[in-house]
């Protein structure tokens, strides 16, 4: 139960984000196999609802996580609506999250990424796998790679230097990007590069913000996985100008 139905206040009014909370105790129980986010012992379960007091820890998915503590949040007010919740990128299709990738690598700081800022690098690898994506150009034909880095171009061993490569590769080479799927090939990068844009704050702003509004999202419920690693999608091209850099 919500926190709010706790209260012993007699009846206490219906309210959406109280249901709001709920769903995000049993999507994180079917996401962790059946563990609950404020404790399994149920002695403490409801004191830790009460106060707050909970732990993600047996789901790994950083794209699930955020979307599941933005719905258990003890504060009703902060919770997300339900076109909100489903709107989440935790909901989204692979092309739209290729699409996002895109947007993330056309950013100034991806457009930077050889020159990037130290502590923004030092905050990727917080959420990326291992540290890093240091090993990112090995998963990726050779040719291909020799091709876009060019002449005294390479593209960083970093994750901003794969982001920008992503972006790059999608604008100027489509076929060859199309016959790569780097959702399936890096099945982390997009909650790492989820985690730094919200943290950037870029998410309130364009091109990211509209993103963020609902969509088709009738069968959204039908599609929980905590990777999109089964659906093999193209990727979408991204019509910005700008330079192979």
């Amino acid at each position: 139960m919500a926190k709010e139905t706790l209260a012993d206040e007699g009846d206490i009014p219906y309210k959406s984000s109280t249901d709001i909370q709920v769903a995000g105790m049993l999507s994180y129980y079917i996401l962790s196999g059946g563990h609950h986010p404020f404790g399994d012992k149920s002695y403490k379960c409801e004191s830790n609802i009460h106060d707050g007091k909970y732990t993600l820890d047996h789901v790994q998915d950083v794209v699930a996580k955020d979307l599941i503590e933005w719905m258990i949040d003890e504060k009703p007010k902060n919770r997300p609506q339900v076109e909100e919740s489903l709107s989440h990128p935790f909901f989204w299709n692979p092309e739209k999250r290729v699409q996002y990738l895109i947007k993330v690598g056309n950013t100034d700081e991806a457009k930077n990424c050889r020159k990037a800022d130290q502590e923004l690098l030092s905050s990727l690898d917080t959420w990326a796998p291992d540290g890093s994506f240091r090993q990112w150009k090995t998963k990726f034909p050779s040719e291909l790679v020799e091709k876009m880095d060019g002449k005294n171009k390479a593209y960083p061993d970093n994750t901003l230097g794969l982001l920008r490569f992503i972006r790059n590769l999608n604008d100027h080479y489509p076929t060859e990007a199309a016959e790569v799927n780097v959702l399936k090939l890096f099945p982390d990068l997009f909650g790492c590069a989820f985690k730094l844009a919200k943290t950037e704050g870029w998410n309130l702003e364009s091109p990211f913000k509209e993103m963020f509004q609902r969509e088709d999202i009738s069968n959204s419920f039908t599609k929980l996985s905590i990777r999109p690693d089964e659906h093999l999608g193209v990727p979408v091209q991204e019509s910005q100008p700008g330079d192979l850099k």
